[in-house]
């Protein structure tokens, strides 16, 4: 069986993020650059999910830019909550053999008045 293209992992990895579904995509080696440094592995995927939603609970989020090109992608996001939002949050992303290897995220929170 072939390995899922980039495309693929990436369209699966935002539906099952909505449902809370972080485990799937990632490779158990995983590392996620971020505001706070290098997170490794699932754990690191867990920790970082879960400070975003406290910053942003019960957020909608769109993604107005996905661009691909071989095994890399990048990622526009907006986000809103009812007492913050990201105007323009960036991911980009490494997928090799079907599994998400590097992410990083970079985003400015705004709190709601």
């Amino acid at each position: 069986m072939a390995a899922r293209s980039t495309a693929e992992v990436l369209g699966e990895h935002l539906r099952r993020r909505e449902q809370g579904d972080l485990e799937h995509n990632y490779a158990q080696e995983v590392v996620l650059l971020c505001e706070h440094g290098a997170l490794e592995g699932r754990d690191g995927i867990h920790s970082f999910a879960k400070a975003l939603m406290d910053q942003l609970p019960a957020a909608r989020f769109e993604y107005p830019v996905k661009a691909i090109a071989s095994e890399h992608a990048l990622l526009h996001w907006h986000a809103i909550s009812a007492n913050a939002r990201v105007d323009l949050g960036v991911d980009t992303f490494l997928i090799h053999n079907g599994r998400i290897v590097l992410q990083t995220v970079s985003y400015q929170l705004k709190r709601e008045s």
